[in-house]
């Protein structure tokens, strides 16, 4: 789970959430080790991490939606000035290609 710890809805897991996956997780593996499970064990397993707000799905249902943070005008800056860096090399690569008796107007 340490990738999942990481991820942005892991910030809004407590340490119980965390213990409840963790059984969850652990049963679901139980389960699946154990051959073919019937229509409800898998039921309950699939609720348990519906619980757990694991799928999109879920999310939208109860409401949570994660939004993009709003732009930072560090990042359109540098966004920008790499822009410009790329386009004044683009004008220096072209001057480059030019033969040495033609003049470029």
């Amino acid at each position: 789970m340490g990738g999942a710890a990481q991820s942005v809805e892991g910030q809004f897991f407590s340490t119980t959430d965390w213990q409840r996956a963790r059984l969850e997780m652990w049963h679901a593996d139980k389960l699946v080790r154990c051959g073919q499970p019937t229509a409800n064990q898998w039921a309950r397993m699939q609720h348990g991490l519906d619980e757990l707000l694991v799928s999109p799905a879920v999310k939208r249902r109860a409401g949570i939606e994660l939004r993009k943070h709003a732009a930072d005008a560090d990042e359109d800056a540098a966004v920008s000035l790499v822009g410009g860096y790329r386009q004044a090399l683009n004008s220096v690569l072209s001057i480059r290609r030019i033969s040495p008796g033609r003049v470029r107007v």
